[in-house]
């Protein structure tokens, strides 16, 4: 008999290796966006039959994923995350609105219970966004600042632990990179009409950045140390009252500076092998199409490349379990 609490996630091994049936970044947007609009689809047609859509839906398009994720071990292919986020929406459409701010947390919810049940990062981190949203949009601009830095300072205490699931793991990334420019926003809404420094904001992202920085360089960090980058620039825009020169000249000043320094840093870890060391780029899945790009545009225009005659296939002995001429059931 079929337990439905053993499958019910990867382990942090398999998620690690990528056991489970899982697509590239660019294929997992577009089964997302497929999955969304067989959703919505379906729907609509629930409301053209006059049918509560609302009952129905949710719990068809849930149940179809945890059948996706617990016997056919789907996870990170699109469908199984667009079909629970998509079984909430539905759900949330259904019920009557009101108009008020506080609908605002009914989709903190849902992305909250949807990044739980998937490990999903990016609805873990929309769910806190909606959270500072909510704050700004009750006018409580400080508290929205506060918590979007509180949760930025956990997940700097976050990163300097080893954590075993890469999806939490990047969760922290995510928060700790994403928090600070949240609060900012939270923060500047406040005055819509007007653009003023101030020097409150100013001073708590000079201390944020000089924290991460401390941090990064302490714990060998590299993320708390792009967040420090990110805090100066943020407080290089809200100075702009108490500087003679344009946002735009600061920000470019700023980023040769960066790059300056970040060419002399590059340059002084050249051969290390302990604490901050130059890792080896990972090739991205663009890339690899790229490469590939120029042979299939040759094979398609000209049949072979530099106009030569095609040759024809030769058969392969060895490898195959069943079949004539290496022919494998392996795909």
């Amino acid at each position: 008999m079929f337990d439905f609490r053993e499958n019910a996630w990867p382990t942090p091994e398999e998620e690690r290796a990528g056991t489970w049936r899982h697509m590239s970044l660019i294929v997992q947007i577009v089964f997302f966006v497929l999955t969304i609009i067989a959703v919505s689809a379906l729907y609509g047609f629930f409301k053209l039959l006059n049918l509560p859509a609302g009952w129905f839906v949710p719990p068809a398009a849930i149940a179809v994923a945890e059948l996706l994720i617990r016997r056919q071990h789907f996870w990170r292919t699109g469908v199984e995350s667009a079909l629970w986020i998509g079984g909430l929406f539905a759900f949330i459409f259904s019920l009557p609105s009101s108009g008020k701010v506080e609908a605002i947390l009914v989709f903190v919810a849902a992305f909250a219970l949807a990044g739980w049940r998937l490990l999903n990062l990016l609805f873990g981190t929309v769910a806190i966004t909606l959270v500072i949203a909510y704050l700004a949009a009750k006018e409580w601009h400080w508290l929205a600042l506060l918590f979007a830095i509180a949760v930025a300072l956990l997940a700097l205490a976050a990163l300097a632990r080893e954590w075993q699931r890469p999806s939490t793991e990047m969760l922290w990334q995510f928060l700790n990179i994403l928090m600070p420019i949240a609060g900012y926003v939270a923060i500047s809404v406040r005055n819509s009409y007007q653009f003023k420094s101030d020097v409150r904001v100013l001073s708590t992202f000079l201390a944020l950045a000089a924290i991460f920085a401390i941090v990064g360089i302490r714990m060998r960090l590299r993320l708390p140390l792009m967040a420090a980058v990110l805090c100066l620039a943020i407080a290089i825009v809200e100075s702009h009252d108490y500087d003679p020169l344009s946002v735009e000249s600061q920000l470019i000043v700023f980023g040769a500076v960066t790059l300056a320094t970040a060419a002399a840093i590059l340059r002084s870890l050249r051969g290390k092998e302990t604490g901050f060391v130059l890792g080896i780029a990972k090739r991205s899945d663009l890339q690899d199409a790229l490469s590939v790009a120029p042979t299939l545009i040759a094979a398609g225009v000209g049949g072979a490349p530099h106009g030569g005659a095609p040759q024809s296939p030769q058969p392969v002995g060895g490898g195959g379990e069943f079949g004539g001429a290496g022919s494998s059931g392996n795909f």
